[in-house]
């Protein structure tokens, strides 16, 4: 946060020139984690904010993904081929901040 986003300093559009960008894909994280720790994600469920892109979705077959839970759409439609012809199953949940809060009490 305090260098700043080169991609969005030299205006390229979301989706594009990944290499360039000094973070890290939320899919991307969960699979150094694993492998840090030594826990295996072969057969896994993945539960996200955003459908996996392109890069993160080889990664994540790679893997052995077997199924995505997704709250919002990411136009990226050879990531959604790549993962649909290596069988891997995805679903699209609903989500809203209220979600959130948990139980309220009345």
């Amino acid at each position: 946060l305090e260098t700043g986003c080169l991609r969005e300093q030299m205006g390229i559009p979301s989706g594009q020139r990944h290499e360039i960008c000094r973070g890290l894909h939320a899919e991307q994280n969960v699979i150094i984690q694993a492998a840090v720790h030594g826990v295996s994600i072969a057969g896994a469920e993945l539960y996200c904010t955003t459908f996996p892109c392109a890069m993160c979705s080889k990664m994540l077959i790679n893997c052995g993904i077997k199924h995505i839970w997704y709250s919002e759409h990411y136009p990226d439609e050879l990531g959604l081929a790549m993962l649909s012809e290596a069988g891997v199953t995805f679903e699209q949940i609903p989500f809203s901040p209220d979600m959130l809060k948990g139980p309220q009490h009345v």
